[in-house]
């Protein structure tokens, strides 16, 4: 299954998001792969991101995610430069309209 969603952040903070992607946390990492989540990918455009996955069953992989402490940590840790609530970076993502295989 693949998965898209976008946020927004805040204008100013576009390096800092670029950083601290850089360097997520290992924690986190694990988490990621835990939940079934590979071939992730982030895009940045002005305060724009954009972000791509692939996993087995999204269901499953997103209440992985969803239930897990480090990723309520993370949210948190990235909350002063998300504009979009914490509870909309992980719901049902964006609805795919064309897929060249």
């Amino acid at each position: 299954m693949r998965y898209a969603f976008h946020l927004k952040i805040k204008k100013g903070t576009e390096d800092e998001y670029i950083k601290r992607h850089r360097n997520v946390w290992p924690e986190m990492l694990d988490l990621l792969k835990k939940a079934g989540v590979r071939n992730y990918s982030i895009f940045i455009e002005d305060t724009d991101v954009f972000g791509y996955w692939e996993c087995d069953d999204l269901s499953t992989t997103l209440d992985a995610i969803n239930r897990s402490e480090i990723n309520s940590k993370w949210q948190s840790f990235m909350s002063d430069i998300i504009t979009t609530p914490a509870q909309e970076r992980t719901g049902s993502g964006m609805k795919e309209v064309f897929h060249l295989p």
